[in-house]
Formats: C-alpha cells, sequence, structure tokens
C-alpha cells in the first residue's frame, strides 16, 4: 500500500482521501483552512502542517479551487522542493500554461508530474464512477494508476498535461453552456406564463433526459426569478474563452459565455 499526500480537502480532496483511505492506503492532508482538517478527523487522515509536510509520500494529490491557489501553494510556496521518488497528481480544474509550468518544474527537479482532472462528484468518487481525463509521462502514470483507477475510469489523453486540462476546462465549458441556456429558457418560459417547474419537467423528459439536467435544471426552477445568478462551472468558461484567444481558436460562443457569467457566482 501507498502512502498518499492531499493538498487541498475540499468536497472532492476529502473524497478522494476518503476513498484510499476505505482502501487500505495511508493518506496525509493539509488544506489551508484547518477546519477541512478536521472534518477529517474521523477518517484515519494524518494531518500535515504544511503542504511541504503533505508530499511526504509516493503520490500526493492537488485538489485546488483556481489558477490563484495552484499558483499561490504549487508555484511559490514550492511544496516539492527537495523531495525525491514522487509523484505529483494535479486534479485541479487550471489553465493550459500553469499546468505546464508546474510540469515543467517537475520534470526539472526530476519528480513525477500527472495532470488528471475528473469529472464527477464527490459521490462518484467514493463509488468509483468518476472519470478522469489523464495525461504525463508513461512512467509517471503508471506509478499511480492503480490509485487513479481506485477512483473511476481513466483515460489516458497524452504525455502533455495541458490537454488534460484542456479537455477538462472544455467539458466544464459545455455544461456552464447548459447551465445557462437553462436559466435563459427557463426565464423566457416563464415570462410567457408558464410554470417554472412544469417547463423543466418537459425539457428534462422530453429533450435532455440525464441526470445532469434534471439535477440543474430542479435547482434552477426552485431558486425562483430573482435569485443572484450561480453557475457552477462559470470559471472554466472564462478559462476557455482565454485560452480559445491563446491557442489562436475561434470561438465566439465561448467569448459570449464568458462575458454573460463576468458576475455570476460559483
Amino acid at each position: 500500500m501507498a502512502r498518499i499526500g492531499f493538498i487541498g480537502l475540499g468536497a472532492l480532496g476529502s473524497a478522494m482521501a476518503r476513498r484510499v483511505l476505505a482502501l487500505g492506503h495511508e493518506a496525509v492532508g493539509f488544506n489551508r483552512s484547518a477546519t477541512k482538517v478536521a472534518a477529517m478527523a474521523d477518517s484515519g487522515l494524518v494531518p500535515a502542517a504544511s503542504a511541504k509536510a503533505a508530499c511526504d509520500a509516493d503520490i500526493v494529490f492537488s485538489v485546488l479551487l483556481n489558477d490563484d491557489a495552484a499558483r499561490a501553494v504549487l508555484v511559490d510556496g514550492q511544496p516539492f522542493s527537495g523531495r525525491t521518488g514522487v509523484t505529483h497528481v494535479s486534479v485541479s480544474t487550471i489553465g493550459v500554461p500553469l499546468v505546464r509550468q508546474i510540469g515543467a518544474a517537475h520534470a526539472a527537479a526530476g519528480q513525477g508530474f500527472v495532470s488528471a482532472p475528473l469529472f464527477g462528484r464527490p459521490d462518484d468518487v467514493l463509488a468509483g464512477s468518476a472519470v478522469l481525463a489523464v495525461a504525463g509521462e508513461t512512467a509517471a502514470i503508471a506509478s499511480c494508476r492503480d490509485v487513479l483507477e481506485s477512483f473511476g475510469r481513466v483515460d489516458v489523453i497524452g504525455s502533455d498535461p495541458g490537454a488534460a486540462n484542456a479537455v477538462k476546462m472544455a467539458g466544464n465549458f459545455l455544461m456552464a453552456s447548459a447551465v445557462q441556456s437553462l436559466r435563459e429558457a427557463l426565464a423566457l418560459a416563464e415570462a410567457a406564463g408558464a410554470n417554472r417547474q412544469q417547463f423543466v419537467d418537459i425539457v428534462t423528459t422530453a429533450l435532455f433526459p440525464t441526470s445532469f439536467y434534471q439535477r440543474f435544471g430542479a435547482l434552477i426552477a426552485t431558486q425562483g426569478s430573482n435569485a443572484p445568478a450561480i453557475n457552477p462551472f462559470a470559471n472554466s468558461a472564462r478559462l476557455v474563452d482565454k485560452t480559445s484567444h491563446d491557442l489562436g481558436v475561434t470561438a465566439p460562443l465561448a467569448s459570449a459565455l464568458a462575458a454573460a457569467l463576468a458576475n455570476t457566482l460559483e
């Protein structure tokens, strides 16, 4: 069994830690908010005093909120400095340039690095039914593949970590588009006199009978027309817009969506 470190113990990171602990691995974890570490007290997780201490492991998963958090913890903080024989797996939904920068730093230090953003909720991770878009050098992926597969299906994208993150943000862009289009379609139907919940029931039965549309349709329907606009995938929409420009990809819908979600809560 491996010793596995976690940097970031939010909903997803804590689910991943619980999953590996349930399978018999040892886990050590750090979170900038101590309350998240305390919430894992019943799991057997060993608390780490710092991100660097959490890197005293065979495999280390970083599960951080966004580019700013990942840059502060992983680039500025340099928690892997001096570590040998470790593979860092980034699960964070972060930009292509940043994940490539992190990967290059690990390569220069002779450390393994894998980008493995996943599609799924914490419950999917606990059940081993998530889907992971994985990229990195073959040896690095091999060193952590068994653990990755404990979370769900592993799809190897290639050796460039940026490609895995592009797949993740593109997938989230589709979900951001779905949430926004549901919100606008519902507003139109309601303005013409239709019942909010009835509209969602029709759409999620006749057009999009999937758990995603059913879950978010029900959420939007119950929020009310005056509730603050919330889109959990807004950051990815902005990342897709920026990355499209960086890569020379024409993406007018991404630009329009990023503008529409500029002041949206996640």
